[in-house]
Parts: C-alpha cells; structure tokens; sequence
C-alpha cells in the first residue's frame, strides 16, 4: 500500500484506482472520551476528505471507460467499496446527526441526493 501523505491535499484524480478505499477519521470529536465536537472537529472532519477523494476517483474511473459521459454501469466505478472505522460514540455524537451525516453522505457517492433519515424510535442508531 502507497502512503499518499496529507488526505487535505491528495487530488483523487491523480491516484491509482483501486476497488476499496479504508479510512477512519481521527476519532477524538467522535468518542465520548473526547470534547464531542463531532463532524464539525477538525480531526473528525476529514471524512469529508475521504468522500472527496472517492467522489474524485470515481469521476476519474468515469472518464478513463467512457470519457467522461454519464452512461457507465456505476458498478465498473474505482473504487467500487468504501469502509470507514471509527468509534462507538460515533452513533450519538451530535445526537445521532454525525451518523447520519455519514451514511448520507456515504450514499451521496452514488446518488448525489441521497437522503438518509434518522431512525425511528427515538432516533437511535444501534450498534451493528
């Protein structure tokens, strides 16, 4: 595996395609160790960068099968999986919001209006 350096800096277009990319943002604005900031931190919030970096690749793999238009099987995009690893206290942090946030905009990679609701029943997630 090649260390890219700064994920603030790294422009997805110009990386190799790969079919997964693993990430885990720093978890400290998340854990209920820390001060709670959540997504909003600056730790936490480089899994923006991650989905950035991923919404670049797949433009990039876009392109490379059909130069650029619209018409690609979304399921031949690089990279084809995502995984982000992070802490417990990722579920509550924000009341459930950051959550959220993630699975939506996780969602949004594929379907850039991808709405993701909280979940019923007091707007818990459960741990899974």
């Amino acid at each position: 595996m090649k260390h890219l350096g700064d994920i603030t800096k790294i422009d997805g277009h110009n990386v190799p395609l790969v079919d997964v990319v693993c990430g885990g943002s720093p978890c400290q604005d998340l854990s209920v160790a820390g001060k709670r900031a959540g997504l909003a931190g600056q730790r936490s919030g480089l899994f923006m960068d991650q989905i950035r970096v991923i919404k670049e690749m797949r433009d990039e793999s876009r392109k490379r099968l059909c130069g650029g238009g619209a018409d690609v099987d979304f399921r031949l995009l690089q990279p084809r999986f995502m995984v982000w690893e992070n802490v417990p206290g990722a579920f509550s942090s924000n009341g459930g919001e950051d959550f959220r946030a993630v699975l939506e905009e996780t969602a949004r990679v594929v379907c850039e209006n991808a709405v993701i609701p909280k979940p019923p029943r007091g707007g818990k997630w459960t741990p899974s």
